[in-house]
């Protein structure tokens, strides 16, 4: 059999797709780069604003929005956190839950039609005492548009799975 690195075998000539590193794999100081970025739309930050009744015209009305310091309309901000967490799924993808975020900051405005992408870079690493089989990482991710420009920062905890303890490693599915 073949060995490939993103893949585990599951049988003769068969594989599935590998995502997420174990545990022990993450170290202070390692940078991810997420991709591929998301081009958001208007109807994308109706749609969020829909969904969580977030009635600020300013994600919605052109024409109130053309009043403001920015002219048009901005990108709902809970999206914006949403894509930024939502694309690093692939890098800790054997993430059993979020503990909880110390920061998010959103630095400058995403309108319809900017790009977003997400780097991670990771902050601490330690033991989680009440469960052998996984451990705690600080993670701070931040959110870029096409032009390079900051729009978000979020820093949070996050349990990952050690290795050897893959919930998934030999399920066939």
């Amino acid at each position: 059999m073949k060995e490939f690195l993103a893949y585990v075998p599951t049988g003769s000539a068969r594989y599935r797709e590998r995502f997420g590193l174990d545990f022990e794999q993450f170290a202070v100081g390692l940078k991810f780069q997420h991709r591929p970025g998301l081009t958001l739309s208007q109807q994308d930050s109706r749609d969020e604003c829909l969904d969580t009744l977030n009635q600020q015209m300013l994600h919605f009305d052109e024409q109130f929005a053309t009043h403001t310091e920015w002219h048009k309309c901005l990108m709902d901000s809970t999206l914006t956190s949403k894509v930024v967490i939502g694309m690093t799924w692939k890098t800790f993808a054997k993430r059993t839950r979020l503990i909880g975020f110390d920061e998010i900051t959103l630095t400058k405005p995403l309108f319809g039609g900017d790009t977003l992408y997400a780097e991670s870079t990771i902050l601490e690493t330690a033991d989680w005492p009440e469960d052998r089989h996984v451990g705690r990482l600080k993670v701070a991710t931040s959110g870029t548009n096409q032009r390079g420009e900051a729009v978000a920062k979020l820093v949070y905890d996050l349990l990952v799975t050690r290795a050897g303890q893959d919930r998934f490693a030999r399920a066939n599915y």
